[in-house]
């Protein structure tokens, strides 16, 4: 189980850092983020996200030759993956189901022509494929979590 779990946390920063440099149509649309952030901005992003990701998987490496993760190495590792899903949510889910400020919906102008396969929900903001793809990531790894914090 600790390998699957590096494997896909090792997938997950992969995805974190590179998903807004490297395109990918049309499941990214690197024009469009370019005109809406600055490099800067992005870098500091990727950076920000990579960092979260990085600092439990290195924690998991530690642990990489042992059939477990110590319950105190959860207790660090956990608090990263439930801020990251609780972001998703709140900035993807929430305005999804439940609509959003003009000024957020503005804010993910910028994924407008990336692939979608959720329907339409008025004028909300709809959670492109890629973004989903990274949240079920993301999930995953609280769920492993959660799994190694109970079978510790």
């Amino acid at each position: 189980m600790i390998t699957i779990f590096i494997l896909l946390q090792s997938v997950l920063f992969l995805f974190m850092v590179l998903h807004d440099w490297i395109p990918c149509p049309p499941f990214n649309d690197i024009e469009a983020l370019k005109r809406s952030d600055s490099d800067f901005y992005r870098f500091i992003g990727s950076f920000i996200n990579g960092m979260i990701v990085l600092v439990p998987l290195t924690i998991t490496i530690i642990y990489r030759d042992q059939l477990t993760i110590s319950s105190t190495a959860i207790q660090y590792i956990l608090p990263f993956y439930l801020l990251l899903s609780i972001g998703t949510v709140l900035s993807w889910w929430v305005p999804y189901y439940f609509g959003s400020s003009m000024a957020h919906k503005q804010a993910f102008y910028k994924f407008k022509n990336t692939h979608r396969f959720l329907p339409a929900r008025r004028d909300n903001v709809i959670p492109n494929t890629l973004h989903v793809v990274l949240h079920m990531q993301i999930w995953s790894c609280l769920a492993i979590s959660l799994y190694f914090l109970f079978n510790a």
